[in-house]
């Protein structure tokens, strides 16, 4: 309750004792403040076993250590440190001076088991204390199976030990992902605190840990060029800064330019530019890009009397909505996914049970099993509403993977994302070759920058969302006609960013804020004077 205390305040005696060591304390920083080469250590040592949290007294000690000839302080010195984590088990003060003296130890691996002793007794008093976790990290290593030990060790008194679950994963993905042979092992442990406590999330995300990877370095997805805007746009799997690393030859010769972002101005993006020289209409052109990091040079071809050319690297299913996933064995996958959906039968709200649940059924097979990832992000956003944004955002990456499948990888055909229910758009630097957009009735409440990757795109339909300004939009070469109905568009500046298309023939704003507004045609005819604009 508001108001109460939450021990009982300390009798006479204790504020008696309290005082006299604040007293020893305050008589002791003046006697060492006033101190010159007198006896240093002791005031130290009188000083810091009352607060363990002052740099300037451990400072002073090391200046004294080193003065002696032989560091036969070591062992003391060890024990002096024990004692004031005994106080302050968080002192940073206290643990850095305990590694500085573990540099003078003789024998560091004899002295490596004490060190880790010390450490369990501390993590036995409190899991989470990070000082103690990066001490014994940072001990020459013992065998690694009695290291698993320690942290199961831990994680069966408590299965919310996120520091065990981590040092755990540190040891098993030292050299990458965790071995197959392990990985059984790790499953059951992690199926065995579900099971215990469904709604702790540690186990929930060692789950998701123990089945990824780490993300592969950035590759080209995509190269785009049309004749008629001699501009090379090569877009990544990943935002990078393009620099030296990133050549085009033009019929063997290099190209000489600067690349720009396609975001405008941004210092890493996924999509950048690259202006050609202009090329007769009878001409072909050959280029090859070459990214160094990459795996191997791309070639794109502009056959004589074809106004546009481009080359995309095939679609990845599971990398559409879970691209970390690194297992690729489906029975293991298919096991994981089945005590899934018997936890979420007996605890339907677990929050873990139903992330994990979504994810296992993507990576296994996506389009069979939408109907129940898609309700398992549903019941996630009733299950989780402080967190209903990432639920909202996964589920529109879901929505936009899904018909990323369904449409394949051509350059013909609309992209249909009507009434998806989508908060953000995702994975546009997989909609390259798309010409034609539907967004129209979800709940974007912006347009972002990204989609300067949108290089084919010449009809744009975004009405009935929750666009307030246009703020970020990019200049689309090839966008011809936009629809903005039934968003809240109350001032005619909003649309400035559309000003930077050069192709924009038709602009749609039925139903919005600005369309019923004194003068709107004018003002949009003076921003917009090449664009046929509609109003009712």
């Amino acid at each position: 309750m508001h108001g109460r205390l939450k021990s009982r305040p300390p009798d006479a005696a204790r504020l008696r004792q309290r005082e006299e060591r604040l007293r020893k304390y305050r008589e002791s920083m003046r006697e060492l403040r006033e101190c010159r080469g007198g006896p240093v250590l002791a005031l130290t040592a009188s000083v810091l076993a009352a607060n363990p949290d002052v740099a300037t007294c451990w400072g002073l000690r090391r200046e004294v250590l080193l003065l002696e000839p032989e560091p036969h302080w070591v062992d003391s010195e060890l024990a002096f440190v024990a004692g004031c984590l005994a106080v302050n088990p968080k002192s940073y003060g206290a643990w850095h001076h305990r590694a500085w003296v573990l540099r003078w130890v003789p024998a560091p691996a004899a002295t490596a088991a004490a060190e880790r002793g010390l450490c369990a007794r501390l993590l036995a008093a409190d899991p989470r204390n990070f000082h103690a976790w990066e001490h014994r990290r940072a001990l020459p290593p013992q065998e690694p199976e009695a290291e698993l030990g320690f942290t199961e060790q831990l994680l069966g008194r408590d299965f919310s030990n996120f520091s065990a679950w981590h040092q755990r994963l540190r040891l098993l993905r030292s050299h990458g992902s965790i071995p197959q042979e392990r990985l059984p092992h790790e499953l059951e442990l992690v199926r065995n605190a579900a099971f215990t406590d469904p709604h702790d999330q540690s186990a929930w995300i060692y789950l998701r840990c123990a089945l990824s990877q780490a993300l592969p370095p950035p590759r080209i997805l995509s190269l785009y060029l049309h004749r008629d805007d001699p501009t090379l746009a090569v877009t990544f799997s990943r935002p990078i800064v393009a620099g030296p690393e990133l050549e085009v030859l033009l019929d063997g010769a290099p190209v000489d330019g600067s690349w720009r972002s396609a975001e405008g101005g941004a210092r890493s993006s996924r999509t950048w530019l690259l202006d050609l020289p202009p090329a007769p209409p009878a001409s072909a052109l050959h280029l090859r890009v070459t990214w160094a990091p990459g795996p191997a040079p791309c070639d794109l071809t502009l056959q004589s009397g074809e106004n546009e050319a481009w080359w995309q690297e095939p679609i990845v299913a599971r990398e559409l909505f879970w691209p970390e996933v690194g297992v690729s064995e489906a029975g293991l996958l298919q096991a994981q996914a089945q005590w899934c959906r018997e936890l979420r039968e007996l605890e339907p709200q677990s929050r873990g049970c139903l992330l994990a649940l979504a994810l296992l059924l993507w990576a296994l097979e996506p389009l069979e099993h939408e109907e129940e990832t898609r309700s398992c992000l549903q019941e996630l956003k009733a299950a989780d509403p402080l967190r209903r944004g990432f639920v909202s955002d996964a589920a529109s990456r879901l929505e936009v993977a899904a018909a990323l499948l369904r449409r394949g990888a051509g350059p013909e055909g609309e992209l249909c994302l009507r009434g998806k229910a989508l908060t953000s758009l995702p994975l546009l630097e997989r909609m390259v070759l798309v010409p034609r957009l539907d967004l129209a009735h979800n709940g974007l409440g912006g347009l972002p920058a990204a989609m300067g990757a949108l290089r084919r795109l010449k009809v744009l339909d975004v009405a009935h969302n929750n666009l307030r300004s246009l703020q970020g939009f990019p200049p689309l070469p090839w966008l011809e006609e936009m629809g903005l109905e039934g968003n809240p568009l109350s001032h005619a500046s909003a649309l400035a960013p559309l000003a930077a298309c050069p192709r924009l023939a038709r602009l749609r704003l039925a139903g919005t804020p600005l369309a019923a507004a004194p003068g709107a045609a004018a003002h949009v005819a003076q921003l917009l004077p090449r664009v046929d604009v509609s109003l009712g």
